[in-house]
């Protein structure tokens, strides 16, 4: 039988999977991320390399970032901005933190996470309303800022593909709400797309497939994401109708897709939640996503119980799945 790890590089790499691949099996999100300080490191409170200051309490999935911001007014981005010097850190140490050294090649694809990408980096070096009105109000600073961001980006992926050798990167930038973009399709194109293109060729430049995580209510630009910023893999909430992408793109993209947490707490918090419905909902949206190809279940930031059951699921999802294959 193909190794799980197989399985998974020719799901990233665009060819025909012979069953559906799921995270930590044949390929590994090497979370959490405390070598680097995109975030304060150990990804708790605190300030972060470009001195953003961060808050985080026990319990909270992620850290946010919080007043003071380093940016009132975004003309004035480049007196307020300090870009982390790169070449001045310990890479070795940071492989060493986010346990690099041990990694299992022979079994697993190392999947690495980038946090902050352009829109997000934007949203914590200012208050993010300042940050939208931002792209209304002088939108030539915004692409200035976000041209410097790209060239750093492009050279912390330098330090990542020497230091930590990924498979994958994934690159995180959130675009959307749970209603739709954060600002509209023309504003992405002219100020977002064209150096976040740039930062998507780097890493193929470095032989490394790039996978974009992007939160929120974005369907309606996925197939220019897919089509000119030729990303290998998209990470997206369950809010994106994954099946109607599907049809749209074909074989060009690999849908790597978080299970609907936000549905499932709210159903748990209301008393709704039984152990069955939870298995049957799982079941069932995975299966939908996943026939056809081009898609591997993601779960993070879950109970240990709630794990044991998802994993559970999709491993049925799994078998199942490549029954149909057989009597196709």
């Amino acid at each position: 039988m193909l190794s799980a790890k197989e399985n998974a590089r020719r799901l990233f790499h665009h060819e025909k999977a012979a069953y559906m691949p799921i995270f930590g099996d044949g390929v590994v999100n090497n979370t959490p991320v405390v070598g680097y300080c995109e975030r304060p490191k150990g990804g708790r409170g605190g300030r972060d390399w470009f001195g953003v200051n961060w808050f985080w309490k026990e319990g909270d999935p992620a850290p946010m970032p919080v007043a003071p911001f380093l940016v009132e007014d975004i003309e004035d981005w480049k007196d307020a901005v300090r870009f982390p010097d790169l070449d001045d850190f310990d890479w070795e140490e940071a492989a060493a933190a986010d346990r690099i050294p041990s990694f299992d090649r022979e079994n697993n694809l190392l999947y690495q996470m980038i946090h902050n990408g352009l829109v997000e980096r934007l949203q914590n070096v200012m208050a993010p309303e300042d940050a939208m009105c931002a792209y209304i109000v002088d939108p030539d600073s915004v692409r200035e800022f976000f041209d410097a961001l790209a060239d750093y980006k492009c050279a912390l992926i330098d330090k990542i593909a020497r230091y930590y050798r990924p498979d994958i990167i994934c690159y995180h930038d959130d675009w959307g709400t749970q209603r739709g973009l954060l600002f509209s399709p023309d504003t992405w194109r002219e100020i977002v797309k064209e150096p976040t293109k740039r930062i998507v060729d780097h890493v193929h430049s470095k032989g490394i497939v790039f996978d974009l995580h992007c939160d929120g209510l974005i369907a309606e630009i996925v197939p220019e994401i897919v089509d000119d910023l030729r990303v290998d893999a998209i990470n997206l909430m369950a809010l994106n109708d994954i099946p109607a992408l599907k049809k749209q793109t074909g074989d060009k993209v690999v849908y790597d897709m978080f299970i609907d947490t936000q549905k499932y707490t709210a159903l748990e918090s209301s008393g709704l939640l039984t152990e069955e419905a939870f298995r049957e909902g799982i079941y069932n949206d995975v299966i939908t996503c996943a026939r056809g190809g081009n898609f591997i279940p993601n779960f993070i930031l879950v109970s240990d119980e709630w794990r044991r059951i998802i994993t559970e699921e999709l491993r049925h999802v799994q078998r199942d799945l490549q029954k149909e294959q057989g009597a196709q």
